[in-house]
């Protein structure tokens, strides 16, 4: 007989461990977080050793937890490759892919056409969402996310770089001082987006302007408006990219000043490394790098 620890508090233990944090594993494995705490317990007291440090609260791996973790996280991604197997899941036509909401009606769903041209046989799920993708559910196939391309235990393929750059409409862009002058701004609505104060500050500090030259301000919660905004002649905003690749080249914005800051970060197809084989992450992942790379040149 196999000598082997009870697989619910393997499951909880392994929770704990990704989120480092008793009450997300419970949300996580719908249980509660006494549950998550009592089932790591147990599993301490069955392999004699602690597993977590417990300090003002907050779980800590052990360094004897770390090791231990590592091991049976490969156990069970090699289960759930497995299953996907044996349910055939690698081999579906159909992909469950997590971006935020504004990226997919900005961006993905205009490019969409193009993907169907490539693969007619791959349906897609575009699930839109604020919060952050949980791979764990094992509902999502993959993601695209912003950062630096470093997640615990996702692949990430590097998709395009973030860039900030000045937007408006054509119209506006006749009447914008040169970059000379900044000061002049004043004159002139900017459109701000609420989701990263800083970003115009940013801009004007590389452009030689530290302070902000306008007291006219339009202030909107998602890039998709102010997008919106800015083609309809409201204002200057701040462009990045994929978000705002439509608009120029449809000739509804224009870029009136070359200075463009690079924030170090970018936006990434990610997955977990069991997901890298199956078919429709393969197809979707090659698709968009060459989509990607098409937009650079």
């Amino acid at each position: 007989m196999r000598r082997l620890p009870p697989f619910a508090a393997l499951r909880s233990f392994e929770a704990a461990a990704r989120y480092n944090n008793f009450k997300m594993a419970a949300e996580d494995l719908c249980l509660s977080a006494s549950a998550v705490s009592h089932q790591v317990r147990s599993l301490e007291e069955y392999l004699g050793v602690q597993l977590f440090h417990r300090e003002k609260g907050k779980p800590t791996l052990t360094r004897i937890g770390a090791t231990y973790l590592e091991s049976i996280q490969d156990i069970f991604d090699r289960l759930e490759n497995a299953t996907n197997i044996v349910t055939d899941r690698g081999k579906r036509s159909s992909l469950v892919l997590h971006l935020l909401h504004s990226l997919a009606s900005c961006w993905l769903l205009g490019l969409m056409p193009k993907l169907k041209l490539r693969h007619p046989d791959l349906d897609i799920k575009l699930l839109s969402a604020t919060d952050s993708v949980e791979f764990s559910t094992g509902d999502i196939d993959a993601a695209i996310r912003y950062g630096d391309g470093n997640w615990l235990g996702l692949r990430s393929d590097f998709l395009m770089e973030d860039e900030l750059f000045l937007v408006c409409s054509p119209d506006l862009a006749e009447r914008l001082p040169p970059i000379e002058n900044l000061d002049q701004l004043s004159e002139h609505t900017l459109i701000h987006c609420s989701l990263d104060p800083d970003e115009w500050k940013h801009w004007l500090a590389a452009a030689g302007n530290k302070e902000l030259p306008s007291a006219h301000w339009l202030d909107l919660d998602s890039r998709g408006l102010v997008l919106e905004a800015a083609s309809a002649g409201l204002g200057i905003a701040i462009g990045r990219m994929p978000y705002v690749v439509d608009y120029l080249s449809n000739g509804r914005l224009v870029e009136p000043y070359s200075v463009r800051i690079k924030t170090g970060k970018g936006y990434y197809l990610v997955y977990p490394e069991h997901h890298a084989n199956f078919d429709t992450v393969v197809s979707l992942r090659d698709w968009l790098l060459d989509e990607c790379h098409n937009l650079l040149k």
